[in-house]
């Protein structure tokens, strides 16, 4: 996701080191503590916020690479007084390898950027590689949770090859929404209001 700059956000990250992490740590308590789970392109924080507050047990790392976008998703964490969330800003490529020695009960990523082109297809977030990446960051059958209203985006997800590591669970081209266990972003919001379809994957780790 991309926003508005916000010559705000930069100073406010900087200034709430307890909630917006510029570093892993991995003795921090945070991660030791409780489960994890780690959302790839929080956006503006509402579905992160949503599960936070749904699963007090559990331990979210939000990731947004978008300066201005983490700023009103950590705003917002703080006005709501959650305190099962920490928030960096950083691209996956970047800071995963930082990521060893965590594990996550759980991968969600949220209509991330399709980049439709074909020229372009390699930077999308589902590629194999980067799938293959997230399944060594996954607890013993741990899941990577994937929704989009894109379609190319989900037809080229189901495409990759990542059975040695990953098996898929579930697939719907026409997700329904389980409000008993799921949140939604504000572009789900926004799709659904639309009559878009939503496409769901969920892949396991294989052990």
């Amino acid at each position: 996701m991309r926003g508005r700059y916000k010559k705000w956000a930069k100073p406010y990250l900087e200034e709430h080191p307890d909630l917006v992490l510029s570093s892993i740590q991995k003795e921090d308590p945070f991660f030791q503590a409780a489960p994890l789970a780690l959302e790839i392109g929080a956006g503006k924080g509402d579905f992160v916020l949503q599960m936070a507050q749904k699963y007090p047990e559990t331990h979210f790392l939000a990731l947004e690479r978008d300066l201005s976008v983490c700023g009103i998703m950590a705003k917002k964490i703080e006005a709501a007084e959650v305190t099962n969330i920490r928030v960096m800003n950083a691209d996956f490529d970047r800071v995963h390898d930082s990521f060893q020695g965590l594990k996550f009960q759980t991968i969600y990523l949220n209509f991330s950027d399709p980049w439709p082109k074909k020229r372009h297809e390699k930077r999308r977030l589902t590629t194999a590689d980067r799938l293959e990446k997230m399944a060594k960051l996954l607890t013993e059958n741990g899941e990577i949770r994937i929704k989009t209203d894109n379609d190319i985006l989900y037809a080229f997800t189901l495409e990759q090859k990542v059975d040695k590591v990953l098996t898929m669970v579930d697939h719907q081209d026409q997700y329904v929404f389980d409000e008993s266990t799921d949140a939604m972003s504000e572009y789900e919001r926004n799709f659904r209001s639309q009559g878009k379809a939503i496409h769901r994957i969920v892949y396991r780790k294989i052990q």
